[in-house]
């Protein structure tokens, strides 16, 4: 009995350190205020909560499926990558300073496109929950299958590679950024029509 008032007790404790929390999840969910307003709020309770915006989300959807109690029992999953990213990257710190002079504008055109190829990576994985969200929106789901949204990923990453695939084959180092720029353009331009 005793262990039970204990447990009791802890679970009111955490819920009061979460209240916070809960109001602001709270307040996106139910306040009618303007999606621009409700985003700049997002990303600074991200800032001043050092978390990333996907696991507000998870963190929302979880509030609104369980209420409270289920914030207290799950989390976000974690992020297998970090610790190998981390390590990673101290090591390309090293490593700028040892490379010679001459590699250091190809270093740069391959940050830079590692960089328009993780934001495009992004933007599909938002565009996949956006996708989802807008088909889902019915009283239930029809099917639990979810393969018609790992195929359209797959089948976009499938073309972002191929045409990253196609530039290189073809081009200099040097135009790559330019090249894949360029397509980005276009895409961009293609698929804020279906937002």
């Amino acid at each position: 009995m005793n262990s039970e008032t204990e447990h009791e007790k802890a679970r009111v404790f955490q819920l009061e350190t979460m209240r916070e929390d809960l109001e602001f999840f709270q307040r996106l969910l139910c306040k009618p205020e303007d999606s621009l307003e409700k985003r700049e709020a997002l990303l600074s309770y991200c800032g001043e909560q050092s978390v990333e915006e996907w696991e507000v989300w998870w963190n929302l959807a979880l509030f609104r499926e369980t209420g409270a109690e289920g914030l207290l029992y799950e989390s976000p999953p974690d992020r297998l990558f970090d610790s190998l990213r981390n390590n990673l990257r101290q090591q390309i710190l090293e490593g700028i300073k040892k490379i010679p002079r001459e590699t250091l504008t190809d270093f740069r055109d391959l940050v830079s496109f590692t960089s328009m190829f993780l934001d495009r990576v992004k933007f599909l994985c938002d565009f996949l929950l956006h996708l989802f969200l807008q088909r889902e929106r019915g009283c239930y789901r029809e099917s639990q299958d979810m393969s018609s949204y790992t195929d359209f990923f797959v089948q976009k990453m499938f073309r972002e590679i191929d045409r990253i695939d196609a530039i290189t084959n073809l081009n200099l180092f040097d135009d790559l950024n330019d090249l894949y720029e360029l397509w980005l353009g276009d895409k961009v331009a293609d698929e804020e029509g279906l937002i």
